[in-house]
């Protein structure tokens, strides 16, 4: 078999369909099974790990379930295809914007902590020996890694900020909900990397990974710089729309 499944272990106490789906879905995490590319047939698969097809036959079924798989009629199943294309608005809630194309998104706080601004001082017009929060985020969409955010806030506008504010909440919202913050406008400079090394590592994917970095940076009414953000997102399985303003957003909701 050509694709690089490792083999399930008859030896452990994890039942054996669950090992084998686990497996799957750490090959189309990780890019080795791309959307619309045809999974081994039962048989192959039954052949390989040593079990019976009715093993198979159900860890597939859970796939098929939890729509990382899709069954074709005659042609066999298929990893499923996410939308091929995303809106990003700088100025929206990217759970909010996935959930409105019917998508399931999760986030992990990979660090939270505050740092003096340093070399970023001049971008935020304050002192260097001025505290920022920094906060880096893995974005997934279906538990599929999609994208890693790692952005900074001046921690003098920001009181009592804590990582848990952000359970079940929008950073946005939180600004403009708790802080009075009224975002007003953004910019982005995009441009394409390949995703390598620790990057690729924080974001669960292999390395070499076609991706998109973005940096964002996000204003308030009286032009202050109020959220600084470098974002880099996995373009191997996806293209992109950028939006800007909150008018347009409110016209695709």
């Amino acid at each position: 078999m050509k694709l690089k499944m490792r083999k399930i272990n008859k030896n452990s106490p994890i039942p054996l369909y669950y090992q084998l789906r686990e497996e799957i879905i750490r090959l189309i995490k990780n890019g080795d099974l791309l959307p619309k590319e045809k999974l081994p047939a039962e048989r192959e698969l039954s052949s390989f790990h040593g079990v019976s097809r009715m093993t198979i036959n159900k860890a597939i079924n859970e796939l098929v379930k939890s729509d990382y798989l899709i069954r074709q009629q005659g042609r066999g199943t298929f990893v499923r295809e996410l939308p091929d294309q995303f809106s990003i608005s700088p100025l929206a809630s990217f759970s909010e914007q996935m959930k409105s194309k019917g998508l399931n998104p999760t986030s992990e706080i990979i660090n939270f902590k505050v740092k003096k601004a340093d070399e970023l001082a001049e971008l935020f017009a304050i002192n260097p020996v001025n505290d920022l929060y920094y906060l880096e985020r893995l974005r997934m969409i279906d538990n599929i890694p999609f994208l890693l955010e790692q952005t900074y806030l001046p921690a003098e506008l920001l009181p009592d900020f804590k990582e848990t504010d952000l359970t079940g909440n929008s950073l946005f919202k939180l600004l403009e909900d708790k802080y009075q913050i009224q975002l007003f406008q953004a910019e982005a400079a995009v441009e394409p990397i390949l995703i390598e090394g620790k990057l690729a590592e924080k974001m669960q994917i292999k390395t070499s990974v076609l991706g998109l970095a973005i940096q964002q940076k996000t204003f308030s009414q009286s032009d202050r710089l109020i959220e600084f953000t470098q974002a880099y997102y996995r373009s191997d399985q996806y293209k992109f729309k950028l939006k800007f303003n909150k008018k347009n957003l409110k016209e695709e909701k």
